[in-house]
């Protein structure tokens, strides 16, 4: 006779998310490529921004700035690496013992903290002489202090607390980040009133994109080699500075060109992980939606075209923020749709709220469509 205590129940079988999927590219590795494209892009970055001192010695003398420090550009934007690497990789170790539900993963928080330098801008434009922001938020030691907040509040935040919660990240951690921090300066930065105001009526003085693209000061490509141009230095052309060196604005896409190249080979080397599709059809339909304002408006199409694909929140978006595994679609419909709207977001928001940085406002609201993206081109499995 059977003891029938002594036998077990069949038990249901549960299968858990991808941490048991293992295979030649572990996350670890992953992240190891990334901080490995990041990191080039800096250094480079670092070497073509080094001329450019900020605040330049004309800004200091107009303003009679105080408090701020005259240093290279480009040594400002180490400074800067390196504290945003140390709050994130230190916030990341101290959350990874404090909490027994989460884990150390040093390589992942490097990968954030350059893409919190990489995406914060830094250098005083001739287009914020009416001081749309406060100086400091733009040169040293201020920007020390707003990029090390960036850090920690988008890794213990974005990051860590959104992944408990929520069991994934909702929004890009980097992305939300800098939008709460700016949210003081909401009026100035984002309120389209306050950019195609006139200079000495506290606006940025540039032309709105919702016109043909010529303003009080000139045409629009006018207005942006003086603004991006080397400080001190006559404008370059236009075509210059939107493909190879911008000066000022976010450092991710300081060069477009070095950006598309250390891309294109971060997405060979990862070629069945990367999320190539959102950076493609994003830059597709933002090309699309930029014709699209050529037909309404008019101006110069060459002049539209080349600032919204490459101005650098656009371009550095495409390849590293808007791939973000963690924050947008799996689904390979999911992620075409993802980047058609981020690209269409992107153009609308700087059109009709001239903000220059409209891919980033753009990018955390397509990241809350993600779950219902991520419903489209997922077949529903067999059985329970």
């Amino acid at each position: 006779m059977t003891n029938n205590s002594s036998v077990e129940k069949p038990k249901e079988l549960v299968v858990t998310p991808p941490p048991q999927i293992t295979g030649a590219m572990s996350k670890t590795r992953i992240m190891t490529y990334t901080f490995a494209a990041l990191l080039a892009i800096t250094i480079i970055t670092a070497i073509l921004w080094w001329p450019a001192m900020t605040p330049h010695s004309d800004v200091i003398a107009w303003y009679g700035l105080t408090g701020v420090f005259a240093m290279p550009l480009g040594a400002i934007l180490l400074v800067n690496a390196l504290i945003a690497i140390g709050v994130a990789v230190i916030s990341d170790f101290v959350i990874g013992k404090a909490a027994v539900d989460s884990e150390v993963n040093t390589m992942s928080a490097a990968v954030f903290g350059l893409i919190v330098a990489l995406s914060y801008s830094i250098g005083i434009p001739t287009m914020n002489m009416g001081e749309v922001l406060p100086l400091s938020m733009l040169c040293a030691p201020g920007c020390f202090i707003y990029v090390a907040l960036i850090s920690f509040i988008g890794l213990v935040v974005f990051k860590k607390l959104q992944g408990g919660l929520f069991g994934r990240k909702l929004v890009n951690p980097a992305a939300a980040a800098k939008l709460l921090v700016l949210l003081p300066f909401l009026t100035s930065t984002f309120l389209v009133k306050d950019h195609w105001a006139a200079i000495d009526a506290g606006g940025m003085g540039v032309p709105r994109l919702a016109s043909n693209l010529v303003g009080e000061y000139g045409t629009f490509a006018d207005s942006i080699r003086g603004c991006y141009g080397l400080p001190g230095a006559d404008p370059a052309s236009l075509n210059s500075l939107m493909l190879l060196t911008k000066f000022h604005g976010w450092p991710g896409g300081a060069s477009s060109i070095v950006v598309i190249f250390v891309g294109a080979v971060l997405i060979f080397l990862l070629r069945d992980y990367f999320k190539w599709k959102i950076t493609a059809t994003y830059l597709g339909s933002a090309a699309v939606m930029a014709l699209v304002m050529y037909g309404i408006y008019g101006g110069d199409l060459v002049t539209r075209l080349l600032f919204t694909l490459f101005v650098g929140s656009s371009i550095f978006l495409a390849f590293f923020m808007a791939t973000d595994p963690a924050s947008t679609p799996y689904s390979r419909t999911g992620q075409i749709l993802f980047g058609i709207g981020l690209g269409v977001l992107t153009v609308l928001i700087q059109t009709y709220m001239n903000f220059f940085g409209g891919a980033l406002l753009a990018l955390v609201i397509m990241n809350l469509t993600v779950p219902l993206l991520d419903r489209i081109g997922i077949h529903k499995p067999f059985g329970r």
